[in-house]
């Protein structure tokens, strides 16, 4: 896996998770701790800054739901993108 595939998972990860716990469907949240664990251990092993995973994530093509749900949880600078996708 390539570091920016790493950190689009990353995010999208995140994202998500972030979306269960507010709705209340987070189950298996120790098993999902132990994914965002790995994760947060990955980018540290490779030694990729904040820095870099807010570049990245600015720069990759996220599907609209996805981009949605990053915008809400994680990144809401993204929002002005998420506009342009809920009108067309």
């Amino acid at each position: 896996m390539t570091n920016v595939e790493l950190i689009k998972n990353y995010t999208l990860f995140h994202a998500y998770f972030c979306h269960l716990i507010e709705n209340r469907q987070a189950d298996a949240v120790e098993d999902l701790c132990t994914i965002s664990f790995k994760l947060d251990q990955e980018v540290s092993k490779r030694k990729i800054s904040e820095f870099e995973i807010d570049n990245c994530v600015k720069n990759i093509n996220f599907e609209p739901e996805d981009q949605l749900m990053i915008s809400k949880y994680i990144y809401p600078e993204m929002e002005p993108l998420t506009n342009e996708i809920a009108q067309t």
